[in-house]
């Protein structure tokens, strides 16, 4: 098992991600969006390798994975630490290249 640790960038994106879909599309559907990302946690914590190695202007130490709607997880794998770390959120919607450079 691995252990993922997110960002405090990443977790504020989420943060407000989830406080807009409540708001825009009520509760439920902000509580489907945390039920999305636990269950992708999950899937990180027993196979890190899911995802896709690239994506338009993703540095290639990174993977990516889609949990919600143009919502990605960028992380990378920390093997010798037995750990995924979630840098960023990104939606696929906005221009994100510049951000990661």
């Amino acid at each position: 098992m691995y252990k993922v640790d997110i960002s405090p960038a990443a977790n504020a994106v989420l943060e407000e991600y989830t406080f807009r879909c409540a708001r825009d599309n009520g509760e439920e559907c902000a509580l489907r969006l945390l039920d999305a990302y636990d269950e992708k946690i999950s899937y990180l914590e027993s196979t890190p390798l899911i995802g896709c190695a690239r994506l338009k202007y993703i540095p290639s130490k990174y993977r990516v994975l889609n949990f919600w709607s143009h919502l990605w997880f960028v992380f990378q794998i920390k093997e010798y630490e037995n750990c995924v770390k979630i840098d960023y959120i990104i939606d696929d919607r906005q221009n994100y290249g510049t951000f990661l450079k």
